[in-house]
């Protein structure tokens, strides 16, 4: 009998872990230059701008004077889609183009709509402002 129940308690834990909404925790840490012309549209506040990285890219936003966020472009509803990706960017909102979802970049990347109801992952940030070189990496890892 506790054999039984413990099969079920496993099928059942096994069912509610679903590896198709997991983001990959992958390692980031990237260096740019501000200075250089392909970034230099980041010294304005509030703008935004794609690189690569990341699990899908990243998405840096200028959020105030010397502060940037940046956030990981895969989109938190679904994201093992292949399509699950911020693919515009209005003021600061990003969207993904897949199921509709927009994120608030000046809140911490929070779902403003649905489907999506968790935020995008995001990076730290750490402005060298004696180089003018964003620096991005893990929060955690």
């Amino acid at each position: 009998m506790k054999k039984i129940l413990f099969l079920i308690l496993v099928s059942f834990i096994s069912a509610c872990i679903n590896d198709d909404n997991y983001i990959p925790i992958v390692s980031v840490d990237i260096d740019l230059n501000l200075n250089l012309p392909e970034y230099e549209q980041l010294n304005t506040i509030g703008s935004s701008l794609f690189v690569t990285g990341g699990v899908r890219g990243i998405v840096i936003y200028h959020f105030a004077i010397n502060e940037y966020k940046a956030y990981d472009r895969n989109c938190s509803y679904q994201p093992s889609l292949e399509c699950a990706k911020i693919d515009s960017i209005y003021s600061s909102i990003a969207f993904c183009g897949c199921c509709n979802s927009a994120f608030l970049l000046d809140q911490n990347g929070s779902a403003a709509n649905s489907p999506a109801i968790n935020p995008l992952r995001e990076y730290a940030c750490i402005l060298n402002e004696n180089t003018n070189t964003l620096h991005i990496f893990n929060k955690y890892y």
